[in-house]
Formats: C-alpha cells, sequence, structure tokens
C-alpha cells in the first residue's frame, strides 16, 4: 500500500500494557510539542508526552498488522485492548490540558481503525481507499445471475411461515459470507481491484439479506 508507518519496536503478542510504552505510532508533527526535541513517535522518547494524533494514520499498522485482507480476529481484538489501555484519557486525566485533548484523539482514532478493520466490508473498502480507488455507486460491478439469485433470496426471506426456515437462510448466508472473504483475500493478493469491488457489492447483498431475516424473525415472534 501506498503509505507506511512504523508503529511498534516490538510486535504486541504476549505484551501486557505496561509493557507497550515503547508504542511508535507517528504523530502530526516532526518534533515534540512540548519539548521541542525531534520524533514522530506517539509518546514523546525524551519527555514521555502524549502527542497530537495523525489522522492519515493507516489503520493497520496503527494496529500493527499488515496492510492485507487476511487477519486474525482475536489477534486484532488484543491490540486494540492494549492500544486503548496505553491512551485511555484515564491516564491522562492530571496531564496537560493537550495530553488530554490527544488522548481521546487517539482513543477515538483506535476505535475507528477497530471498527474498520474487524468488519471484513468495511476492511475490504478501506484497503480500497488506500489504493485510491471506490466502490461503484450502482449494480454495474453485479451479475444478471447473482442479482436473480438475491432476489430469489429475498421472496424466500419474505414467504417464510417460520424460525427454522429463516434461521437456515441465515445460516446459508454466513457461509457463502465466508467464502466471500476468502474470495477477496485472493483477489487483495493479485491485485484484482475490480474483481475486489464485485465481490464486496455482493456481500453487502448478503448483509442485507441477514437484516430482511433479522427483521422477519422479529415480525413471526410479535405474532
Amino acid at each position: 500500500m501506498r503509505r507506511t508507518f512504523a508503529y511498534l519496536r516490538t510486535g504486541f503478542n504476549g505484551l501486557n500494557c505496561n509493557e507497550i510504552n515503547g508504542l511508535t505510532a507517528r504523530h502530526a508533527s516532526s518534533v515534540c510539542w512540548n519539548c521541542q526535541k525531534p520524533g514522530k513517535n506517539m509518546i514523546c522518547g525524551d519527555c514521555g508526552s502524549l502527542q497530537d494524533v495523525d489522522n492519515n494514520t493507516n489503520y493497520f499498522e496503527l494496529l500493527s498488522f499488515p496492510t492485507k485482507f487476511s487477519l486474525q480476529p482475536s489477534e486484532l481484538t488484543q491490540r486494540f485492548r492494549q492500544m486503548q489501555a496505553r491512551v485511555h484519557p484515564d491516564k491522562y486525566s492530571n496531564k496537560t490540558t493537550r495530553e488530554q485533548t490527544n488522548s481521546a484523539d487517539w482513543s477515538s482514532l483506535i476505535n475507528k481503525a477497530y471498527k474498520t478493520l474487524a468488519a471484513p466490508v468495511e476492511r475490504g473498502q478501506y484497503m480500497l481507499e488506500l489504493e485510491g480507488e471506490q466502490m461503484p455507486q450502482d449494480n454495474s460491478a453485479l451479475n444478471t445471475a447473482f442479482l436473480m439469485a438475491m432476489m430469489e433470496r429475498n421472496e424466500e426471506v419474505e414467504e417464510a411461515a417460520d424460525s427454522k426456515t429463516l434461521e437456515q437462510l441465515y445460516t446459508q448466508s454466513v457461509q457463502e459470507l465466508a467464502d466471500k472473504a476468502l474470495k477477496l483475500t485472493a483477489q487483495f493478493e493479485t491485485n484484482d481491484l475490480a474483481a475486489v469491488k464485485q465481490t464486496l457489492v455482493e456481500m453487502k447483498y448478503l448483509h442485507s439479506i441477514q437484516s430482511s431475516i433479522k427483521k422477519k424473525q422479529q415480525q413471526l415472534m410479535a405474532n
């Protein structure tokens, strides 16, 4: 990917919150706002002040992952929690106003990065953005066969008269989403961005089907 940032001197695996004081997530300036010493780390290596947030930070590198579609959700959650523990506003309640603001800003950015990377569709769209690509605004990326299949699936959901049928349809969609996530991994590895866009649009349709199933389940429970 185009932007590269060095974030960690060491990997997070196996570390506790007290062992990650060496965080090197880059901040917005080339010098520390407090001591004016040169550096780009999240926490100044000279005075220990929490630096201003860099909103252009690559989410993957912020959470110490390579910019690849495939990642382990459990590792993502672990690193998210470790990062949040390090910059949590409670740790800076007795610090300067600027550090309190920076703490809130870093916490917000880390939250946004985690939510984006935790969801496969959002993660894929973010990777497209890093490549300067955008999702299509219409159905041009879809083939007719898939659209027809989704129309039929919607009809099945609407006509479902019991929870068991809906559960089967939901399980089917979960498996299809998992299969498409595997496709995305291969498509990103070969940089086939046109195929990536098509798969992401298909996944959005499947998520819409899941929402319809949940809504229908609520209707059945209310009757």
